[in-house]
């Protein structure tokens, strides 16, 4: 696993936040909501909740499908909770997606906003995940066809987000991890300067290399405008640790 971030050429203080360890199987990231409200703390918590929940759970065995939920629901607490607390706060929230490794072979995955998780596979890149958003449920009801003026007036608009509300709901999905897949974590920052097509690209071309693909990943935002902090995790079975022994 490695992860990259950095604050765009835009923003003045980079409101994501990264996680990624190996040896746990467990990888985050999180887009912090409400600039100066709080975005990078809302970001920070949610992450610390989610990896000290984790931790415990694997300190006593497998992780389930349960325990992630808990999680999210821990980092929600934390961050609603300092926001219901200090008025200065009070506007924070943050996207939310993460994945755990099992030693079963399965990779369990969660997201909450429009932070995203794609899969690269046969040479073909898949997104797992759904952006909860008002742009994304008005292109699935076909009431805008991108690229449109309407549709980037409604960009960074959540439907579903952490912190915000007393409890949230994550999608989570469970599935088998092939030999040679890499799984990119990402914050929009990301997405909004690179279509599909160039993820792909670069996925194919330097998958093998997840390092040297991170840094090409957000130096190609950076170079197409940068305009939102840029965060990513790639988690590869085509290199030695844990995802790669488990298949190997």
């Amino acid at each position: 696993m490695v992860m990259e971030t950095h604050v765009g050429q835009i923003r003045g203080r980079n409101e994501d936040c990264v996680f990624c360890d190996e040896d746990l199987g467990i990888a985050i990231v999180a887009d912090g909501m409400g600039g100066h409200a709080g975005g990078h703390v809302a970001a920070r918590l949610a992450v610390d909740a989610w990896v000290a929940h984790l931790r415990a759970c694997l300190a006593d065995g497998e992780v389930s499908e349960r325990d992630v939920q808990v999680a999210v629901a821990e980092a929600n607490r934390a961050v609603f909770s300092m926001a219901s607390s200090d008025p200065s706060l009070r506007s924070m929230g943050t996207t939310l997606v993460a994945v755990c490794l099992r030693a079963d072979g399965t990779l369990l995955t969660c997201h909450v906003g429009d932070s995203r998780i794609y899969r690269w596979r046969d040479e073909a890149l898949t997104c797992l995940t759904r952006d909860h958003s008002v742009l994304r449920e008005q292109r699935d009801a076909g009431m805008i066809v991108p690229p449109s003026r309407a549709g980037a007036a409604l960009r960074g608009l959540l439907t579903r987000a952490v912190g915000v509300a007393a409890s949230v709901v994550p999608d989570l999905t469970v599935s088998v991890i092939q030999a040679g897949d890499i799984y990119l974590l990402c914050s929009d920052g990301l997405t909004e300067m690179l279509p599909d097509a160039d993820i792909a690209e670069v996925l194919g071309a330097l998958g093998a290399n997840p390092r040297l693909a991170a840094e090409h990943l957000v130096d190609l935002a950076n170079d197409r405008g940068g305009v939102d902090n840029i965060s990513v995790v790639i988690v590869s079975s085509c290199t030695p640790g844990r995802l790669g022994a488990e298949l190997g």
